[in-house]
């Protein structure tokens, strides 16, 4: 087992505009009007506000798989704590900024059998708690929170774009780069006419790097962390 991000992190990071960071959040005022369409613009983006945008939680995902004995397999496990804010300008999504927040200590392993007789010397009660406070894996308890945080973007594509960041884990910070994709945006009447967009994520990483390196190769070092998730315009 092992982390990302977030990002998206993630995604991990995993994290995640369409082409994100440099910004702060008080960059864009969260009642910007929406940008007028002109024949530049892509149609997906051209009645997105300007804002500042929170992560709308019970529609966000981000999980994270590693190849198992050897990669015949690849093991996915799912964080479900996590928080986000982004700040996008649909006009200029290179000056749009990116953070994410992840608890280590809530993940969903689906361990299908009972974990204490199949580890009977194990201190842990569970899977989803030996992934998330064992020292060799994500050790909640020493570091309670994995970060990302954008420090740059590259536009690939009218709807896609490689977000780069920092990302921190088991008091480790790297840079990553994350491959990001705008999937458009929604006005749900319950949220009284203010945006919903959403994306796309994903990155690759080697645990080791991070100080993660039990039971490698049977555990593979690459871990892949994707992210799908939706953004809600701030009030």
């Amino acid at each position: 087992m092992t982390i990302k991000t977030l990002l998206i992190a993630g995604s991990a990071a995993f994290a995640l505009t369409a082409c994100g960071s440099g910004a702060s959040d008080t960059d864009i005022e969260a009642d910007t009007p929406p940008v007028q369409a002109d024949a530049e613009m892509h149609p997906l983006l051209a009645e997105v506000a300007a804002a500042n945008y929170s992560l709308e939680k019970s529609h966000a995902f981000m999980t994270v798989k590693v190849g198992h004995n050897g990669g015949i397999t690849q093991y996915r496990i799912s964080f479900t704590d996590f928080d986000g804010n982004l700040s996008f300008d649909p006009a200029n999504p290179e000056a749009s900024s990116i953070s994410f927040s992840i608890n280590p200590a809530v993940v969903e392993t689906n361990y299908p059998g009972d974990y204490s007789a199949g580890h009977p010397d194990s201190q842990w009660s569970s899977w989803n708690e030996d992934v998330s406070r064992d020292a060799k894996w994500l050790n909640a308890d020493a570091h309670p929170e994995i970060t990302f945080v954008s420090t740059g973007a590259t536009r690939t594509g009218d709807l896609t774009g490689t977000v780069t960041g920092d990302l921190t884990l088991l008091g480790v910070t790297k840079p990553v780069s994350l491959d990001v994709t705008y999937n458009g945006v929604a006005n749900p009447p319950w949220f009284e006419g203010r945006d919903v967009i959403g994306f796309d994520a994903s990155t690759k990483l080697n645990r080791s790097e991070f100080g993660m390196a039990a039971y490698i190769p049977n555990i593979g070092d690459e871990v892949t962390v994707e992210f799908s998730g939706e953004f809600l315009q701030d009030q």
